[in-house]
């Protein structure tokens, strides 16, 4: 039988402010999606979970809100480094256990098949760790710039996996501070390792960028005509016989967009961005709206990746003019043409779209840590 040990005791000094192991990821948080996994092996008889006492509640809670409930989660006390909460938590090991389990909370793009290939392999030969090869060309600075043939280098990924005998062996000898355990184990009880092959998705959120977890928003706007000589879609002009009733420019397609960029940073709507009844916004551009709610977005430390939209009207005919707003947009937003998507449908002359009397327009968005 396995036991597992998540490693959960970091400060996030790299990370910011935040507690790393709590940001959002995933469906829940990047310590409950490195946990997730191990959840499926009925061969796992307990999850020994090392965490600063200050952040055991938070768990508890983040547990609960994504209605994992399960009797083998247990909780130890994290030490001052990642060597002393393993030594902490193998003081928690069930009577059972034979081999145990050692994952990184800050790694929660773990798969099934690297922790299957990990217990298979401790199974073997009393230790498994999974590796991937390095892509950046490696030197040593211990005495100026010396440099090493990657080709015998290797990165350590988590989790490993050990015999339980063994790395208590190797724990009870340890008196330092090392950075993973497969030097542990090598260094006070040597002996054979099953390496198996890791994944570059599989790394350890160190940064806020690590996570490059998208969010996405959708937005959606309506405006009726009257009677004019064009109407603005995306910043470029459509000549046609009306124009919007609005109190800005009328911009139906850009009002969609912001609010789906608001949606996703988990900001009000443009209502209350720009209320109706602040004469500032009267007549105003959109494209400086939409300036404004991206300085919004930048500030909080995303950017547009992509955007599509989708406009539904009846009229005025929209075709020549889909490569003019994809331009437009492109130069507000930074990104290429080729990821914006732009359609235009109609509304089969159902209801008011369908009888000319307003433009609507869908939009979502994806937004990127910068």
């Amino acid at each position: 039988m396995f036991n597992l040990i998540i490693t959960a005791g970091g400060k996030s000094q790299r990370f910011g402010e935040e507690n790393k192991l709590f940001a959002p990821c995933g469906q829940t948080c990047v310590l409950l999606e490195a946990l997730k996994p191990f959840l499926k092996f009925k061969e796992i008889t307990k999850i020994i979970v090392g965490i600063e006492s200050t952040y055991s509640d938070e768990f508890l809670v983040a547990l609960e809100n994504a209605r994992i409930e399960d009797d083998r989660i247990k909780l130890s006390h994290d030490g001052p480094e990642r060597t002393f909460t393993v030594k902490n938590a193998l003081r928690a090991l069930s009577d059972d256990c034979t081999h145990v389990l050692i994952h990184d909370g800050a790694r929660p793009f773990v798969t099934e098949e690297i922790i299957r290939n990990v217990m298979n392999g401790a199974l073997e030969k009393g230790a498994a760790v999974p590796l991937i090869t390095l892509t950046d060309s490696l030197v040593c600075v211990k005495d100026g710039i010396s440099p090493k043939r990657r080709h015998f280098y290797r990165a350590v990924q988590t989790p490993a996996g050990f015999e339980k005998n063994r790395l208590l062996t190797a724990y009870n000898k340890c008196k330092k501070s090392y950075s993973d355990d497969l030097t542990v184990v090598q260094k006070y009880c040597k002996g054979d390792v099953a390496v198996v092959d890791g994944a570059f998705e599989n790394l350890k959120i160190t940064r806020k960028i690590d996570l490059k977890t998208p969010l996405t928003g959708i937005g959606y706007d309506i405006h009726r005509f009257k009677e004019g000589n064009g109407i603005k879609l995306l910043g470029t002009f459509i000549p046609c016989e009306f124009s919007f009733v609005a109190h800005s420019d009328g911009d139906v397609a850009i009002h969609a967009l912001m609010d789906a960029i608001l949606s996703a940073i988990g900001e009000k709507d443009i209502g209350h961005l720009f209320p109706v009844d602040d004469t500032r916004y009267d007549n105003a551009d959109s494209n400086e709206l939409l300036k404004t709610v991206l300085k919004k977005a930048d500030e909080k430390g995303y950017y547009v990746n992509n955007i599509s939209v989708s406009i539904i009207a009846e009229q005025p005919y929209m075709r020549p003019y889909i490569d003019m707003m994809k331009n437009k947009m492109s130069a507000l937003l930074s990104i290429p043409c080729e990821m914006i998507g732009i359609s235009a449908t109609t509304n089969e002359k159902i209801g008011e779209l369908g009888s000319s009397e307003a433009i609507a327009c869908f939009a979502t968005v994806s937004l990127l840590y910068k």
